[in-house]
């Protein structure tokens, strides 16, 4: 038999120029583990899944060309060569080539589908079935073979190293009962048997394996079915290989447009000097283990500053937790921290639980508001800080942990520890790389990609097609922001659900705010709260004479009013209420 009338006609091919990205894609989404490089038609080497993986191993650059990673050294046929002479040869896949010009491939399957026709003669002719043995041996797919009732005779080696099964596991069992067992979630040599024709597809294996199986159907000389040959190819590692490139073209895109694009990383913009330096400073830091305290007003960010040294830190893949020290009360504060055994207090759950250092163990843990910390509370963090361990209340037993800290706030943490209201040697643990985000008045030149990404994201949410005139653009810039990036955000979602037109032509910014920048062009947000603050402190404390209960009416802590207090000079007791 002539090669031609077993090879694959148009077989797929890459040019020299094509990269290693292109060739992954083009070997996942047809499942070929092989493909002439040719030029002009004429074939110039020959790039295997081998030579891929090990670009890949070697982290090439993804845009790397092929000719680069092609074998020059390769074996052809011609099609008026015998299909026999292929049978020795020491490679799987052979271009088919006329006057050096690529007219097909013949790959192992072909050779097998040949040996296929040839079944039944095999049977009479012991040195080609010697030789059909060898193939069948040394295929690097399995292959399997089953009689016409779909019981399993035959398998070969590769199908442990393929499929994780061992062959005395399906020799001699019916395809019925290897798939109501569970080994397979489908049968091809079924489908072969009920349809007798050749069928090809991706099956799942029990042992989580993803294999593309291809049966062929093998007639005696009187038509009737007599076996049904399958070969399966694993594609569990040309999936991995996808998520590879796609993981790596993902993150040299991330990188690229970081630096070099107006981008969005959630609700974030580079788009000036002063953000690019900080994201620099970020991804420098990102590296080390070293704490980093974050600050910035209100709305700045520091978060998603946070979330970014995570995702590019070594423990990316590891917990990120992020925990609001002003939003837990004071006395559920320690146990959400450090967890608790069972028994500990009134109220601890059977089983005890585990604090927020332990679920953040091998990863990143960000303590926002860190000024919130009562000083008791700050204590003990000092102690795991410092010793790498954490003990749970209601035991005397310490676990190691192993995580990185970073801390947010937007307060003046030196200015509070000079008053003694944050531990000056807590402060200095936590502050050994500052970053501060800047407010957005500092670096107005993102306000108009700021506000681009925000109308994005709200006309995809809401399905809506709206625009924004320059006007209207040009009057945001002008603005102040006190709430800054998140003020900015709430401001373009509300203009985009308010305003019935498809462009916004004006917008009245008081209009959704109880301020005014503009007559107030010195404003200090801290300042403000701080008044707000102290003014009903000292109203409630009058009104109800207990800290208890002006605290519970506040909504706050015990603590928490005391140490507020303390901060604004107010006395506590019954008789002070009138104290200034």
């Amino acid at each position: 038999m002539k090669i031609s009338e077993i090879m694959t006609r148009n077989p797929y091919v890459l040019s020299p120029s094509q990269t290693v990205a292109e060739a992954a894609a083009l070997f996942y989404k047809h499942h070929i583990d092989g493909a002439p490089v040719v030029n002009k038609g004429k074939l110039i080497g020959y790039l295997t899944k081998n030579q891929l993986y090990k670009a890949m191993a070697e982290f090439v650059p993804l845009d790397e060309t092929v000719d680069k990673h092609m074998i020059t050294d390769v074996i052809t046929c011609h099609p008026n060569d015998d299909v026999k002479t292929l049978l020795t040869k020491p490679v799987s896949r052979f271009p088919v080539v006329r006057e050096n010009i690529v007219v097909g491939v013949v790959t192992q399957s072909d050779l097998i589908r040949y040996l296929n026709v040839e079944l039944i003669d095999l049977q009479e002719n012991k040195l080609l079935r010697e030789q059909m043995d060898a193939i069948f041996e040394a295929s690097f797919d399995y292959l399997f073979v089953t009689d016409a009732e779909g019981r399993v005779t035959k398998v070969n080696s590769a199908y442990y190293r393929i499929t994780g099964i061992k062959p005395e596991e399906v020799i001699g069992k019916t395809m019925y009962e290897l798939v109501a067992q569970g080994f397979y979630d489908r049968s091809c040599s079924i489908e072969v048997i009920e349809t007798l024709k050749p069928v090809t597809f991706v099956q799942k294996i029990k042992t989580g394996r993803t294999v593309l199986v291809t049966g062929n159907p093998v007639f005696d000389d009187k038509g009737n079915l007599a076996y049904v040959v399958t070969n399966g190819r694993d594609i569990t590692e040309l999936n991995e290989l996808k998520s590879s490139v796609e993981q790596k073209e993902g993150l040299s895109q991330h990188y690229k447009t970081q630096y070099f694009n107006l981008i969005g990383y959630r609700d974030y913009v580079i788009a000036s000097p002063a953000m690019a330096d900080l994201m620099q400073t970020v991804n420098q830091v990102a590296q080390f283990d070293s704490a980093v305290m974050i600050t910035g007003e209100s709305g700045v960010g520091k978060e998603i500053v946070a979330h970014q040294i995570h995702l590019q830190s070594p423990r990316r893949d590891k917990p990120y937790i992020r925990i609001n020290c002003a939003s837990i009360p004071d006395n559920l504060l320690e146990s959400e921290l450090f967890g608790y055994e069972e028994g500990a207090f009134t109220g601890a759950k059977k089983g005890g639980k585990m604090g927020i250092f332990e679920l953040a163990n091998g990863g990143t843990l960000l303590l926002d508001e860190i000024a919130e910390l009562p000083l008791g509370v700050q204590a003990k963090l000092l102690r795991v800080i410092q010793e790498n361990e954490v003990t749970r209340i209601g035991s005397n037993k310490t676990k190691k942990i192993d995580v990185r800290i970073i801390t947010a706030t937007n307060r003046d943490l030196n200015e509070m520890a000079s008053r003694n209201e944050f531990r000056k040697d807590l402060y200095y643990r936590l502050n050994v790389v500052p970053i501060n985000v800047p407010p957005l008045r500092e670096r107005r030149e993102e306000i108009p990609a700021l506000i681009e990404h925000f109308l994005n994201k709200f006309n995809e949410k809401y399905g809506l097609k709206k625009q924004i005139a320059p006007q209207v653009v040009d009057k945001l810039i002008n603005y102040d922001w006190p709430g800054n990036i998140r003020e900015l955000k709430n401001v373009v979602e509300r203009a985009v659900v308010t305003d019935p037109g498809d462009t916004i032509f004006s917008l009245d910014i008081n209009k959704f705010h109880h301020y005014d920048s503009s007559d107030q062009p010195n404003i200090n947000l801290r300042k403000i709260v701080q008044k707000v603050e102290k003014y009903y402190i000292k109203a409630y404390l009058a009104k109800y004479g207990s800290t208890r209960k002006a605290a519970a009416a506040l909504g706050i802590s015990q603590s928490t009013l005391c140490r507020k207090a303390s901060m604004y000079g107010i006395k506590t007791g019954v008789d002070d209420n009138t104290n200034t």
